[in-house]
């Protein structure tokens, strides 16, 4: 049976190829719940750079980056470099903002990856602040917003941009869950190859598959705690000016035709 979660990313030809990178996509051309559709290339999500050739990096390039966003922490940023986090001639903008205060002891009550994720929210969010508000801040061009394999701290980033703009909640869980198809190859080989052994390998990949429910878990809590992304993004100090530059970046003015966006009257999620 054809995967749903793959179905609709073809179809909206989202996934790119960058050579190099297994989990880029651009978050554009997804529905919102008032008919608009989120634009194309302004943010892509991707894993890290760090992991492109010169054709990879090229790539990146012709696709009109010229903001990064590094979400990993310092030592991850300084172990794996790629050429664009110094100044140069390329004109891209680059930041490493690591989502995780790494000063901060390991959070009480993690029972599974959706707790793990909220408590990341609840807990950081003066590093969220700042990198949400280089996203609002940054220069025209496309913004590309990366960790390390695109997909946890990537993905919790990616989340808050869409629910904000209003793309339903079973939408941004399945571009979550997208994740674990474009990876599919590097955990396959993790699993036959990994430290450990399969039994150990198995558990891990089971808590840390990126299931929709998991990130369905944290926008259920995002609205239950502080009436959705907005909410927490007004929490944690964003400036109604940047919560509007944001929407403008995603899906144009107010002022902009709305599109009739993808027909979801019999689509789900479906897990992997």
């Amino acid at each position: 049976m054809a995967r749903k979660i793959e179905i609709l990313a073809r179809a909206l030809h989202r996934q790119l190829i960058w050579d190099g990178c297994v989990n880029v996509r651009d978050l554009g051309g997804l529905p919102t719940e008032d008919g608009r559709q989120t634009l194309v290339g302004v943010v892509v999500r991707s894993d890290s750079p760090s992991y492109l050739n010169e054709v990879g990096l090229g790539d990146l390039q012709a696709y009109g980056v010229r903001t990064i966003v590094d979400l990993r922490l310092p030592d991850e940023a300084g172990e794996f470099p790629y050429p664009f986090v110094t100044p140069g001639d390329h004109g891209i903008q680059y930041s490493n903002i690591s989502f995780i205060d790494p000063d901060l002891p390991v959070a009480d009550g993690i029972t599974d990856l959706a707790s793990d994720y909220t408590s990341m929210l609840d807990r950081f969010g003066h590093q969220v602040l700042e990198i949400v508000r280089t996203i609002a801040n940054a220069p025209p061009g496309c913004v590309l917003v990366h960790c390390t394999a695109g997909k946890d701290r990537t993905g919790l980033i990616s989340a808050l941009l869409l629910d904000l703009v209003g793309v339903a909640p079973e939408v941004i869980a399945a571009d979550y869950a997208l994740t674990g198809e474009q990876r599919r190859a590097v955990t396959d080989e993790y699993l036959v190859n990994g430290p450990g052994t399969r039994a150990e390998r198995e558990d891990w990949l089971r808590y840390t598959w990126p299931y929709p429910r998991v990130m369905a878990a944290v926008l259920d809590h995002l609205a239950m705690h502080y009436d959705r992304a907005e909410g927490y993004l007004r929490t944690i100090g964003l400036s109604e000016a940047e919560i509007q530059s944001l929407r403008e970046r995603l899906v144009g003015s107010d002022r902009d035709t709305p599109s009739p966006g993808l027909d979801l009257e019999n689509w789900e999620g479906s897990e992997v």
